[in-house]
């Protein structure tokens, strides 16, 4: 009879603290291959890019206030509709290896080839395949709205092989808010620049696909690609709420000091959902396709679960000295994620100073050209912009370290952004 007991007793214990210990495939806390969907979203910035990332003080554009909330202030009137970025990652080695060329001929060996031949390019450890993004951004005085949505096709390779890597499809969409005042100290000297964002926003990524199944999928025939990314590929897809404040202290002759603190309560609430169809059942109130092979009985994998998101510090400093309309110079010396190298002392603290700083630098010619450079994590890049009364085109060539010291694992990228209206 003891023994009974004990037993139920030991069933009713599990049953109690199995859904405390349950831990979802899907998160990056617990699950590798997701890590990098744990990044807070930050939209691209091509004109940072170019100048090796920096530019926390740099205003007058309508993104400004995006990278520190404080650009907001007397930031006037200034509208895009719209703005599309795409960036390339390893261009280059794409470019060698021959895989756009196997897509261009269309058979079906050659789609193979080229699958594989892409698949190759792609290194050891995390990166990135592909980013797009498209926004609409208004400023008015010192209120500022932004609308933006993006893709990003990231990839995890554990190891040399071919077939060991992973490539995670994610979208994600932000509304934000934000206000900025002046402090004026010194009339005409030295001010203080304030401002305060809100986002909300939403993000949906795919469970992982390996290199086997996507080289599968492309020897098929006639692939089933709605049942299989619409209809039976787990998607994962919640919100958060993060909040951002800004300093800038404006002193004569140009110069900016600034603080940003960015990403308060930016813990994701997600859920997972069997596929695409059954999240949009259970948020949108209506199934993509009534396809019977592609509705699954039910909807949610997983009821809510959480990402945690960081928050961070960054500082910088910029010069913008006042030499005349026709030339524009901006230098600009960013650290990013200040606190985490709270408690580092001697070679590690160097170390660290080193990987987070970002130095760049802009020259404004005649209104219409940019020119851009800077230096992050000792990589070099460069970048332009182009304005044509409404049109405006920025470029950047940049290298971002993926490994966990400078030197493991650099990737190359180029960005193109497109724009109507405002700069």
């Amino acid at each position: 009879m003891k023994t009974k007991i004990t037993i139920i007793t030991m069933v009713a214990l599990f049953m109690v603290a199995a859904p405390l210990l349950a831990v979802s495939a899907y998160d990056p806390d617990s699950n590798v291959v997701y890590a990098q969907v744990a990044e807070p979203f930050v939209g691209t910035s091509v004109r940072a890019m170019g100048m090796g990332g920096a530019g926390l003080g740099v205003k007058g554009y309508h993104d400004s206030f995006l990278i520190n909330p404080a650009n907001l202030t007397k930031s006037g009137f200034k509208f895009t509709f719209p703005s599309v970025t795409v960036i390339a990652y390893s261009p280059k080695a794409i470019l060698e290896s021959g895989a756009i060329e196997d897509f261009e001929e269309g058979t079906d060996d050659s789609m193979i080839s080229g699958a594989q031949k892409f698949l190759a390019t792609i290194k050891k450890g995390y990166g990135d395949v592909l980013t797009t993004d498209v926004s609409t951004t208004l400023t008015i005085g010192s209120f500022g709205l932004s609308l933006q949505a993006q893709e990003r096709l990231m990839s995890y390779k554990t190891g040399a092989d071919m077939m060991s890597t992973n490539l995670i499809a994610q979208v994600t969409t932000a509304a934000t808010a934000g206000l900025g005042f002046r402090i004026g100290i010194v009339p005409e000297k030295i001010s203080i620049d304030l401002g305060l964002t809100a986002q909300a926003v939403y993000k949906a990524y795919y469970e992982a696909q390996s290199a086997s199944s996507i080289t599968d999928m492309m020897a098929e025939d006639d692939p089933d690609i709605e049942g299989t990314f619409i209809g039976s590929t787990p998607l994962i897809a919640g919100y958060a709420l993060p909040i951002s404040a800004g300093i800038n202290v404006n002193f004569p002759a140009g110069l900016t000091l600034s603080v940003a603190a960015k990403n308060f309560n930016g813990n994701y609430k997600m859920t997972t959902y069997n596929s695409v169809n059954d999240w949009a059942y259970e948020v949108l109130g209506d199934r993509l396709t009534d396809d019977a092979d592609v509705t699954p009985s039910s909807s949610i994998l997983e009821d809510e679960w959480t990402i945690e998101s960081d928050w961070r510090l960054d500082a910088g400093l910029t010069w913008v000295p006042d030499i005349g309309s026709l030339v524009r110079p901006v230098l600009a010396v960013d650290v990013v994620d200040i606190t985490s190298m709270g408690g580092l002392q001697g070679d590690d603290l160097k170390r660290a100073f080193f990987e987070q700083t970002r130095l760049g630098a802009s020259v404004r010619l005649l209104s219409i050209l940019d020119v851009r450079g800077g230096i992050s994590q000792g990589y070099k890049s460069i970048g332009a912009g182009l304005d044509l009364l409404i049109f405006h085109i920025d470029a950047a060539y940049s290298i971002q370290e993926y490994g966990a010291s400078i030197g493991d694992k650099p990737i190359d990228a180029l960005s193109l952004r497109f724009s109507l209206l405002s700069r």
